[in-house]
């Protein structure tokens, strides 16, 4: 479903919200798409705590209408103490797609693009879930209890070889500017294929611009 909305503030000011939602069809998948509204898949996770049954169509409608309250409570605000200088052109845009994952999960991807003012950040989001239950996968449901070492070995390593360096360590990600002055991790941004794990770290997590670090299975 597509929904799409602007609500203006002045004439030069205003907020053009955009969400296109895939979903899965089909009454017995009701409790899935309930799911899919709680993971995140849409932000602002404004669901995430909902105590009623989520459908699309309302949920949707929900958080466009949310996100112009907040807009126009803010715009009022910045405007009455910056005047001239309050940046008031914002946009959220939300595109989403599902996509076959590993076995007989999906992956839920969402392309999401926010705008305030003169900042500006894009990002994806990947929740693999089961469509029979809704139930989203972990690292650890997929790789085991003990999964962050072994796969934060293996993700230093493949970083260092994407990237040409001399050293497969830590201290050569550093120099490049990766990880800097954090411990190396595993995403929990991932997409689980039949043969292979890509993590995504978005723009600021580990490095300014998005980062992706495949492993074969």
């Amino acid at each position: 479903m597509v929904a799409d909305s602007v609500v203006s503030f002045r004439r030069d000011a205003q907020c053009r919200i955009h969400i296109d939602f895939a979903y899965l069809k089909g009454k017995k998948y009701a409790a899935v798409n309930d799911s899919l509204l709680r993971m995140g898949t849409l932000q602002p996770n404004y669901l995430a705590i909902s105590y009623e049954r989520l459908v699309p169509q309302s949920a949707v409608r929900t958080i466009m209408e949310r996100y112009a309250r907040e807009y126009s409570e803010l715009a009022q605000w910045l405007h009455d103490r910056e005047k001239a200088r309050s940046q008031l052109d914002w946009e959220l845009n939300i595109k989403t797609r599902i996509i076959p994952g590993r076995g007989k999960r999906l992956v839920y991807l969402s392309d999401i693009y926010i705008k305030t003012g003169d900042a500006a950040s894009r990002y994806q989001l990947a929740h693999n879930f089961d469509p029979e239950t809704g139930r989203q996968t972990r690292l650890s449901d997929e790789f085991g209890a003990d999964y962050k070492e072994r796969l934060t070995k293996d993700i230093v390593e493949q970083m260092a070889d994407q990237l040409g360096l001399d050293d497969d360590n830590l201290a050569s990600l550093q120099r490049a500017g990766y990880f800097a002055m954090i411990d190396p991790y595993p995403a929990e941004n991932f997409i689980l294929y039949d043969d292979s794990v890509t993590f995504i770290y978005t723009a600021g997590e580990i490095n300014p611009k998005e980062v992706r670090v495949t492993l074969e299975k």
